[in-house]
């Protein structure tokens, strides 16, 4: 629920144009609705309310692909597997989908233990406005090659409905998530460098912006 006081601190981070930012271990469907109603607010407070329902689907997006790497960490490191070595990759990746699934609740404490957070953040400037999910740990060579390789694939298709042709990658999921992503944004008239994939310090970020005007 949003309260007075939350709607206080949303008009504050615009106005003073700072970030708002909720941080989880998790990302369980109580935050993922907590997330939810905030950028809803958010959004009505910018004007552009209608955005709600693709932002909402990028944010999920993008920390469910966040928690994922943090818990390949946890999971790798339980394993005594180094994640940036690309044959020890492939051969913790063979497993972790299912042994992650079985063991849930155990992998859900191995993130708060060692205190791996997905954050995600609200900006507000003079001329625009981000999204932003961060995770702290740094996205392994393997990983930014997958994303790379993704985000060079959007410009490839004109229509959602030619991304959904792709052959899925099973290693890593449905490997559609990121094409959907920025073939939606442009859609809505989303332009130029509005999707970003970075490392900034011990964080990687990946953030949409948008003109708060579109021309």
């Amino acid at each position: 629920m949003i309260t007075d006081s939350h709607l206080r601190q949303i008009r504050t981070s615009q106005e003073s144009q700072r970030p708002l930012s909720i941080k989880t271990h998790t990302f369980l469907p109580a935050a993922q609705a907590y997330v939810d109603r905030l950028l809803q607010v958010y959004l009505e407070e910018l004007g552009v309310a209608y955005l709600f329902d693709q932002l909402s689907f990028c944010i999920r997006e993008l920390a469910v692909n966040a928690k994922k790497a943090n818990t390949k960490r946890v999971y790798f490191q339980s394993r005594g597997l180094d994640i940036d070595d690309p044959a020890q990759y492939v051969e913790g990746m063979a497993h972790f989908k299912r042994d992650t699934l079985d063991d849930q609740a155990v992998y859900l404490e191995l993130l708060k233990e060692a205190g791996l957070y997905v954050k995600i953040e609200f900006l507000k400037w003079e001329k625009g406005c981000s999204v932003a999910v961060r995770n702290n740990v740094l996205v392994a060579p393997t990983e930014l090659e997958r994303v790379k390789d993704k985000i060079a694939k959007s410009h490839e298709y004109a229509s959602l409905e030619d991304a959904f042709g792709e052959v899925l990658d099973e290693s890593e999921g449905a490997g559609l998530g990121i094409l959907v992503l920025i073939l939606m944004l442009k859609k809505l008239g989303f332009g130029g460098d509005f999707f970003q994939f970075y490392t900034m310090g011990e964080e990687t970020v990946a953030r949409i912006i948008r003109p708060l005007t579109l021309d």
